[in-house]
């Protein structure tokens, strides 16, 4: 009789693999790190980019501006004029440069002195920028102040570290 038993018995089956949903406690924690640091990730590269945009205007304003003086729509005057108000505003609005905004004269190169990292306004042909363009007699050489200036906004950077 106890054989007969054991004959009607099924083999021995394995439980099922387990199932890859729903995931352990540990692979949803794991999700909610990654998805917080590319939240995180997207939040400071896009504030970043907001920072960056009025270095970058400024930089593509003044290559039209260079532009238009090299064809002749604008005497060396105005030229240097609009550089000077173009630098102005990338200072104050790109880099929260306060101090420009007061800023004349010899006070105004030291500034740009400052920013580029060598004395080219102070004692340079950048002296252009200050009051020398506000002269009954002008005489300039404004396409030697378009290196200097073409080299400080490529230095501006919103941080405030220089490239």
């Amino acid at each position: 009789m106890a054989a007969d038993q054991l004959q009607q018995l099924r083999d021995i089956h394995l439980p099922p693999a387990p199932g890859w949903w729903p995931p352990a406690p540990g692979w949803w924690l794991l999700a909610v790190l990654v998805l917080a640091a590319l939240v995180w990730l997207g939040w400071r590269l896009s504030a970043a980019e907001r920072r960056r945009r009025p270095i970058r205007r400024a930089r593509r304003l003044y290559d039209d501006l260079y532009r238009r003086y090299r064809q002749g729509e604008l005497g060396a005057r105005e030229y240097l004029n609009e550089c000077n108000a173009l630098i102005k505003r990338a200072l104050i609005h790109g880099l929260g440069e306060q101090e420009a905004r007061r800023a004349t004269g010899q006070a105004w190169l030291s500034l740009l002195d400052r920013h580029l990292g060598e004395p080219a306004f102070t004692s340079g042909p950048g002296r252009l920028l200050g009051d020398a363009r506000f002269r009954a007699r002008f005489t300039a050489d404004a396409d030697a102040v378009h290196p200097l200036v073409e080299r400080l906004l490529h230095r501006l950077t919103p941080s405030g570290a220089r490239r």
